[in-house]
C-alpha cells in the first residue's frame, strides 16, 4: 500500500521532470557526434573569399589625370579568370576641374559597354562614384575599366578647345571589391590568378633545408617579379600568437576543447597541438591563410602531429565523428601532406581557401608567365621544360615580349607597350641591338602630320614622321647600352596634329602595329658594371648565401627574391648554393652572393660593423662614414676572375629591400627600405655615356669612330704614294 503523502505528491513531478532532463541529455548526447560528422563534412564548404583591388596595388602611386579637350585611359584590373564574381562594385574616386568653363562630360565603361555619365557644371567638385559589376567569369583574367573625358568649351568648332582648366583626377585608392566561390577554382592557372596583392607563401619552420629554401626564394622571386607582395610565414606551433578576430567556430565544434579554446577569438597562444590543428582546420585570414605552400618533410610531420592530437580529442568528444574527421582530413589535407614528385605542383582546398603546392625549382618554373597558359589542371609533373632565353636568333618578336599586335584609334595620342625582363632577350654574348617597328597608318583627311615616339625606360630612342598611306613603314631605333634594365618597358606613342580650319570635330583614325616588328640583338662584351652583369645572368646565374640564412627563413626570403629580381636574374634558370659561415667561397660562373665571404675578392667598398669605406678605381675615396644601420651595400665585384654582385649589410639590421629596387646604372648602390640611396660609377669617373652609346643613327656613330681614323689613314697613304710617284719623276729627271 502506497502511501500519498503531500511529501510524496510533490517529488513526483520532480521526478517526472528529471526523466524529462535526462531523456533530453541522452538525446543530445546521441546527435552530438552527428552534428560534428556533418560540421567536419561541411568544413570551409560555402565560404567566400573577398578580394579589394586599388589602382595603388597595381604600382599607380600617382593620380590618373585626364585632360582637355578628350583624355581617355585603360585600367586592367585583376580577377580570377573564369570564375564568376559575386558582390563586385568599383569604387572610383576622384575629383574634377572646371576652371575654362565648357560643357564636360566623364564616361566609365566596363569590358568596352558604357555604364555610366556625368556631366559636372561646377567649377569643381568631386567626382567619386560607385558602379556595380556584372558577375560574369572574364576567361582572361581582367575587369577592362575605359575612363573618357571630354571637354567643349565652344559650340563653334572652329573655336580652340584647349583648356588646362578642366581636368577629371582619379586617384589611387580607386578599387575593384568582388567575392567568389573559391571551390570554383580548379586549376592552377585560375588559383594563380586569384591571389591576392600580398600573398602568403608558407614555410615549415623559421629554419629550412637547402631545397625548402631554394624553393622558397624562387616562389616569392616569382610573385614580386609580377607586381606582388609576398609575406612569408610559418605553420601554426604551440606558443605562437595568432590573431583569432575573424575566426568563426561550427557551435558543434565546441564541444572538442581545441575548437574551443580557440572561439573566445581576440589574441590568442596556442597551448597544445591540437589548438594547432584546430587552426589549420578553420583557416582564419588573420591568423592562418596560405595562398602558396613550399612543401617539405617539416610541413608534412608539422600537420601529422598536430592533426593527430586534434583527432584524439575528437574521438573523444564524440567517437562516432572519427570517420567523417578522416575524410575531412584526407580530401584537405592529404594534398599538402602526401608527399610531391620531383617537379610536381598541386592545387589544395582547405578552409575555404585554394593553395598551390609546390616543392622545388621544376615546380615553380611551370608557374611561369611563359608556361601557366598550359596549367589547366589542379595537379602537374615537371619532367622538363626549356627556361632558357630565346637567345638563339638575331630576331625576337615583340608579341613574344608582351607587345601585342593591334590596331589603336589615334584622335590625339595613343600609346602601345611592352614590358620584358633583359634576361629574357640576352645572352650567348648578345644584349638588346635596335627596335625595329612595323606600323600601318590611315590617312586624315587634311593630310595632317602623324607621329610614331619610342622610347625605351622612359628614353627617347626614336621618333619619325609616318607615311599616312595605309601601307606599312619600318622604324628602326637603336637601344643604347645606359637604357638597359633588369626589367624594361618599350613605349611607342602616336600622336597625331589638330586638323586646322572650320572642320568638324575629328575622328580617331587607325594605327596599327604589325604583328612583324621585333627586337634585333648584337653581339656585346659586357662590362663590369650591373648593366653587364643582368646580361652575363641571361646565360649563368649561381645564387648563393650563407649557412645563417637557413635559420632566419622568413626573414632572409624575400630579401634574396628582391635582390635576385634587382639584378636581372630569372629565378627559374639560376643554380643555388649554400656557404658555410665564414668560409671564402671561390664561384665558378656569373655569381650574387648575399651575405658570403669571396677568395680573391676584388671590391671596392670596404665594411666594418656600421662603417662603410668606398674608393674609386685609382684609389681616391669616396666615402668613409660608420654609424650606418638598416642600409646595404650592392657592388659589381670579382672574384678571382670570376665577375658577380654582392650584397652586404651595414650595421646590426638588415635593409628591408623594396619592391622597386632595380640595379640599372654604375657598379656600387647603397639602398634601403626606400630604394637606391646613392649609386656610384667607379669606373667611369663623372658617368659620362660612352661615345658608343651616344643616340644617332648606326652608321653616323660608326662612320664617326672608324671612317675618319679610316679617311686620316687613307689620306696619309695617299699623301706618301703622291710623294713616292714625285720622288722617282726628280729621279728619272736627273
Amino acid at each position: 500500500m502506497t502511501s500519498n503523502t503531500p511529501m510524496r505528491r510533490l517529488a513526483r513531478p520532480r521526478l517526472n521532470a528529471l526523466a524529462v532532463l535526462m531523456l533530453f541529455a541522452s538525446m543530445a548526447h546521441a546527435q552530438q557526434p552527428a552534428d560534428l560528422a556533418a560540421s567536419f563534412a561541411q568544413l570551409g564548404s560555402g565560404r567566400l573569399a573577398t578580394r579589394t583591388v586599388s589602382l595603388a596595388e597595381l604600382g599607380m602611386r600617382d593620380p590618373v589625370v585626364l585632360r582637355a579637350p578628350d583624355g581617355r585611359q585603360e585600367l586592367y584590373l585583376p580577377v580570377p579568370a573564369d570564375v564568376p564574381l559575386r558582390d563586385a562594385a568599383l569604387q572610383i574616386d576622384g575629383s574634377y576641374l572646371r576652371g575654362n568653363g565648357g560643357r564636360t562630360t566623364m564616361l566609365v565603361s566596363l569590358d568596352g559597354a558604357p555604364v555610366l555619365s556625368r556631366s559636372p557644371a561646377q567649377d569643381q567638385g568631386d567626382a567619386s562614384t560607385s558602379v556595380g559589376v556584372d558577375g560574369a567569369a572574364r576567361p582572361s583574367g581582367f575587369v577592362r575599366v575605359g575612363l573618357d573625358w571630354s571637354s567643349v568649351l565652344n559650340d563653334n568648332v572652329c573655336a580652340d578647345q584647349s583648356a588646362i582648366g578642366n581636368v577629371w583626377r582619379i586617384a589611387p585608392t580607386s578599387r575593384l571589391t568582388y567575392r567568389y566561390d573559391p571551390d570554383a577554382i580548379v586549376d592552377l592557372r585560375s588559383a594563380w590568378s586569384a591571389l591576392p596583392y600580398k600573398p602568403v607563401v608558407m614555410v615549415g619552420a623559421r629554419t629550412l633545408t637547402a631545397s625548402a629554401f631554394d624553393a622558397g626564394w624562387r616562389v616569392e622571386a616569382l610573385l614580386q617579379r609580377e607586381g606582388r607582395t609576398p609575406a612569408t610565414r610559418t605553420w601554426p606551433a604551440v606558443g605562437d600568437t595568432v590573431d583569432l578576430s575573424d575566426i568563426e567556430v561550427p557551435a558543434p565544434l565546441r564541444a572538442v576543447p581545441a575548437f574551443a579554446a580557440l572561439a573566445a577569438g581576440g589574441s590568442h597562444t596556442l597551448a597544445s597541438l591540437a589548438e594547432a590543428g584546430a587552426l589549420i582546420a578553420l583557416t582564419p585570414r588573420s591568423a592562418f591563410a596560405p595562398d602558396v605552400i613550399v612543401a617539405d618533410d617539416t610541413v608534412r610531420n608539422t600537420l601529422k602531429t598536430s592533426l593527430d592530437a586534434l583527432r584524439e580529442q575528437v574521438v573523444g568528444a564524440a567517437p562516432g565523428a572519427s570517420d567523417a574527421f578522416d575524410a575531412w582530413r584526407a580530401r584537405a589535407i592529404d594534398p599538402v601532406a602526401k608527399p610531391l614528385a620531383a617537379g610536381e605542383v598541386r592545387l589544395a582546398h582547405f578552409g575555404g581557401q585554394t593553395a598551390i603546392v609546390v616543392g622545388d625549382n621544376d615546380g615553380v618554373a611551370i608557374l611561369t608567365r611563359t608556361w601557366r597558359p598550359i596549367d589547366v589542371t589542379s595537379r602537374l609533373v615537371v619532367h622538363q621544360i626549356d627556361t632558357a632565353p630565346n637567345t638563339r636568333a638575331d630576331e625576337i618578336a615583340l608579341s613574344l615580349l608582351g607587345g601585342q599586335p593591334r590596331t589603336l584609334d589615334v584622335q590625339g595620342r595613343a600609346t602601345w607597350d611592352a614590358s620584358f625582363d633583359l634576361g629574357a632577350v640576352s645572352g650567348n654574348g648578345k644584349l638588346p641591338g635596335a627596335v625595329v617597328l612595323d606600323v600601318a597608318a590611315s590617312p586624315t583627311l587634311n593630310n595632317t602630320a602623324q607621329t610614331a615616339s619610342i622610347y625605351f625606360n622612359d628614353v627617347l630612342i626614336g621618333s619619325q614622321l609616318l607615311n599616312a598611306n595605309g601601307k606599312p613603314q619600318r622604324i628602326t631605333a637603336r637601344v643604347p647600352h645606359y637604357a638597359l634594365a633588369p626589367n624594361n618597358l618599350l613605349r611607342v606613342v602616336f600622336q597625331r596634329q589638330p586638323e586646322g580650319g572650320c572642320q568638324p570635330r575629328g575622328q580617331g583614325h587607325p594605327i596599327a602595329v604589325l604583328p612583324s616588328s621585333h627586337l634585333t640583338l648584337a653581339d656585346a662584351t659586357p662590362g663590369d658594371d650591373f648593366t653587364g652583369m643582368v646580361a652575363r645572368f641571361a646565360s649563368e646565374a649561381n645564387v648563393i648565401v650563407p649557412a645563417s640564412y637557413l635559420n632566419d627563413a622568413t626573414q632572409v626570403l624575400p630579401r634574396v627574391a628582391r635582390l635576385a629580381n634587382a639584378s636581372g636574374i630569372a629565378p627559374t634558370r639560376a643554380t643555388f648554393s649554400v656557404a658555410r659561415d665564414g668560409e671564402a667561397v671561390n664561384p665558378k660562373g656569373a655569381f650574387l652572393a648575399a651575405d658570403v665571404k669571396l677568395a680573391d675578392e676584388k671590391s671596392l667598398a670596404r665594411l666594418s660593423k656600421d662603417r662603410l669605406s668606398l674608393t674609386d678605381a685609382s684609389g681616391k675615396v669616396l666615402a668613409d662614414v660608420s654609424g650606418l644601420n638598416r642600409v646595404g651595400v650592392i657592388e659589381a665585384v670579382k672574384a678571382g676572375s670570376v665577375p658577380g654582385i654582392v650584397y652586404r649589410t651595414v650595421g646590426d639590421t638588415a635593409a628591408i629591400l623594396p619592391a622597386s629596387l632595380q640595379l640599372s646604372r654604375g657598379d656600387v648602390a647603397i639602398v634601403d627600405a626606400s630604394g637606391t640611396l646613392r649609386h656610384f660609377d667607379t669606373r667611369h669617373p663623372g658617368e659620362v655615356i660612352d661615345a658608343e652609346d651616344v643616340q644617332g643613327p648606326w652608321f653616323m656613330q660608326n662612320w664617326v669612330r672608324w671612317g675618319i681614323p679610316a679617311g686620316l689613314v687613307g689620306l696619309l697613304i695617299l699623301l706618301l704614294l703622291v710623294a713616292n710617284v714625285a720622288r722617282r719623276r726628280n729621279q728619272d729627271k736627273s
